[in-house]
């Protein structure tokens, strides 16, 4: 089935940006995903011994880590649903 413009226009710009950039192998999704959520843990866990040494800027890494993982995940389920089925 072809695409058409129209169709592609139901979803949001940002969204169509990431479908037409984003690599649709599997693997390389997954791959990405895991590197993205090993960051988050990272950051979590630099937070929170920052936090506890009395360091209250560490707050930042707490919020930039839900930030990833929110973004990650919104990016991995976007790239995961493709492109838009055309109407036949």
């Amino acid at each position: 089935m072809t695409i058409s413009r129209a169709t592609l226009r139901t979803r949001p710009r940002i969204q169509r940006a990431l479908i037409r950039s984003w690599e649709y192998i599997q693997p390389v999704r997954v791959t990405f995903l895991v590197i993205r959520l090993l960051v988050v843990l990272w950051l979590f866990f630099l937070g929170a011994v920052l936090m506890s040494a009395g360091h209250d800027w560490a707050w930042t890494l707490l919020a930039a880590a839900l930030a990833m993982l929110a973004i990650s995940v919104w990016v991995f389920t976007t790239a995961a649903k493709g492109w838009p089925v055309a109407d036949a």
